[in-house]
């Protein structure tokens, strides 16, 4: 799971960005292979299959659970990481209780997801403003 891919987006302000956030973020994360440990689909390696009883089947089973599971919390720890880089400071001071990156990426969509009649207000002043003479070039316009 190695990553050049940088994040182009703008970092989570609260529910005024939100909408863009989640799809950039989406994206992003879909690119780098990281949804598998958002979503939990990406587990753990299984002990019981290398062990029985803490004692390994063999030594060559032993090394390979140890280097799978470091792999596991290694991408694990990155994930969290990629998370947190790509919000405000003041969102990650209110969920540094949040351990893992699929914990955290749910209590962000839980609390910013909510839209309210501002937002959506928000969002259709946009549509209403927008029209051909406001781009530059027709792809941005189609967009």
């Amino acid at each position: 799971m190695t990553s050049n891919i940088s994040f182009k987006g703008e970092k989570l302000v609260g529910r005024s960005n939100y909408i863009e956030w989640l799809t950039n973020t989406t994206l992003f994360f879909e690119i780098n292979s990281f949804m598998p440990y958002i979503d939990g689909s990406e587990l753990a390696p299984d002990k019981s299959l290398y062990y029985q009883e803490d004692k390994a089947y063999s030594p060559e089973l032993a090394v390979k659970y140890i280097n799978k599971l470091a792999e596991f919390q290694r991408n694990s720890v990155r994930v969290l990481g990629a998370i947190k880089s790509i919000i405000l400071i003041d969102n990650t001071e209110r969920f540094k209780d949040k351990k893992t990156s699929k914990k955290l990426f749910k209590a962000i969509k839980t609390t910013f997801s909510k839209s309210n009649l501002k937002l959506i207000s928000r969002y259709l002043d946009r549509i209403i403003k927008i029209n051909y003479n406001s781009f530059k070039i027709i792809n941005k316009y189609t967009n």
